[in-house]
């Protein structure tokens, strides 16, 4: 067994690994020119990143403690450092896992001659989502954002002969643009203010500044930070931008998007409400806090009502699956607003089954949209029935979203209504609402494609790397499902465990971080 010390040093590998992968790219494909060699290359970056991230899982769960990594060996709170709790260490393993699939469909999927600048692209934004997931340093965190942002508005415009592409990709990057520079201000305003950026310390720095100018600086930076992480993830009114760019996108990058980069946004709430904020319980700061926890319930209750609203009326099928995203990240944002152990136990479990399932869900239907050349969901009717692999994997990934049981997404739905049930009876009843307009959704898009009659004629292909992943997504999402609604206790150890560590025991979590880093 590897001592935790050790794995320590390898954390700032799992972002490095596909940014060096992604720069030397370029150099593999002008010596070679061969689509075969430069996809293994890609996939050999992101099955390392995995290999680390697998590694740091374990490492987060043979202690107590979270893991540290001080980048280049800078001292903290000057340094960029990298702290790894189980909660991060979690949606780390399951991203990059994602991501590795992602690569291996992909290799079926992308047959023009572009792939070098996909392969480029998608590696970059590998490393953006595990440094985001990773960081321990807020401005760092911008810097990830960026690095996310950017490789993903490449990625939506990758199909740059298509209108709907560049108008698309145009808007999602001016309004993620936007996000970002709202979250840079508020860094601006935190470091003018508290003279830190490191998560940690700034926690520490809320107990003893607690001037009137300090309060209305922290109040600007909470609704900052709130404004630009909806935005990021899509969440209502912000969500605007991501009903256009997930159908523009091929479709290994509508299950990215959907998957994946939308949790940014929600990784960041996570460090500011609980990692960065945790020592505020009351005064002003504690009222600043618990305000912005609200707001962020509220703007999920609405994304999640409008999403299921929206999503019952598309005839498109990308578009139904993203406004289910919007609607799915409303869930999540209530979930992180409670404040609670239950809350985030609750959203860290969501966010496995949700971004497993959407990831699903887009490969399949890419799928039968590529044998019928349309996104229509009258005309990819009975398809199912035609590609039984992605059939399979189409019903899987619709009842676990829809919360069917023993499918994970029924634990998933039964823990975050227990968590906003204990916190307010009316936003439970809103998650209800919006689920079971959902789920006549979900149905829609289930019995159309898996049980409907055939209308127009389809092309036969042979997707193997997409056969492989998606039956490979369905397996793993069923154990899931299994495992964590009949076996309780192994629930407790994984999840459990990393949202106690995050709530309960997070000042023991705070003080071993300060000693570790030395912060004064």
């Amino acid at each position: 067994m590897i001592e935790p010390q050790v794995i320590e040093s390898f954390i700032g590998l799992a972002p490095f690994i596909p940014a060096f992968f992604g720069f030397a790219t370029p150099v593999l494909y002008l010596a070679a020119r061969n689509k075969l060699i430069v996809f293994s290359f890609l996939l050999s970056g992101l099955t390392l990143s995995t290999m680390i991230s697998i590694l740091v899982a374990i490492g987060t769960y043979a202690t107590e403690n979270p893991l540290v990594f001080k980048a280049g060996g800078w001292p903290a709170p000057i340094g960029i450092v990298y702290i790894v709790d189980r909660f991060s260490a979690v949606l780390g393993l399951v991203s990059s896992f994602t991501l590795l699939l992602i690569g291996l469909y992909s290799v079926s999927y992308i047959v023009d001659d572009a792939y070098p600048w996909y392969a480029i692209l998608l590696l970059g934004n590998a490393a953006g989502i595990l440094g985001v997931i990773y960081t321990g340093d807020l401005f760092n965190l911008f810097v990830m954002l960026e690095v996310t942002g950017v490789s993903s508005y490449a990625l939506v415009m990758y199909y740059r002969h298509r209108a709907d592409s560049i108008v698309s990709g145009l808007k999602y990057a001016f309004i993620g643009s936007l996000g970002t520079t709202l979250y840079l201000l508020a860094m601006g305003l935190l470091y003018s203010y508290y003279g830190t950026l490191n998560t940690i310390d700034f926690s520490y720095k809320l107990q003893y500044i607690t001037s009137p100018a300090h309060a209305y600086a922290f109040g600007a930076i909470m609704i900052l930070a709130l404004w630009a992480f909806s935005i990021k993830s899509g969440v209502f009114p912000n969500h605007f931008w991501l009903p256009d760019a997930h159908p523009a996108a091929p479709t290994p990058i509508s299950a990215l998007l959907s998957g994946l980069v939308v949790k940014t946004g929600l990784v960041g709430l996570y460090k500011v409400l609980y990692i960065s904020t945790w020592s505020i319980s009351g005064g002003v700061y504690g009222s600043i806090r618990e305000l912005t926890a609200l707001a962020a319930i509220i703007m999920g209750a609405l994304s999640a009502v409008f999403g299921a609203l929206l999503m019952f009326i598309q005839r498109d099928v990308k578009r139904l699956i993203a406004y289910s995203t919007v609607m799915n990240l409303g869930y999540l944002f209530m979930g992180i607003g409670c404040l609670t152990r239950s809350g985030l136990e609750a959203t860290l479990y969501y966010t496995i089954v949700h971004s497993l399932a959407k990831a699903t869900l887009f490969m399949s239907a890419g799928v039968f949209i590529k044998a019928a050349g349309t996104r229509d969901l009258d005309k990819l009717a009975g398809l199912g029935s035609r590609y039984p692999v992605a059939g399979i994997a189409l019903a899987v990934s619709t009842l676990t979203l829809a919360g069917a049981p023993p499918l994970p997404g029924f634990l998933a739905k039964l823990l975050l209504y227990e968590a906003l049930f204990e916190k307010s009876p009316v936003i439970a009843i809103t998650m209800i609402i919006a689920s079971a307009i959902g789920l006549l959704s979900y149905m829609r898009l289930f019995y159309t494609i898996l049980l409907g009659v055939p209308v127009v004629s389809w092309k036969q292909l042979d997707f193997k790397c997409a056969k492989i992943v998606l039956l490979l997504l369905s397996i793993v999402i069923i154990v899931v499902g299994i495992v964590f609604l009949f076996n309780p206790d192994f629930l407790s150890k994984i999840i459990g465990a990393a949202s106690t560590q995050s709530t309960i025991n997070i000042e023991k979590y705070a003080e071993y971080v300060k000693g570790t880093l030395r912060l004064p």
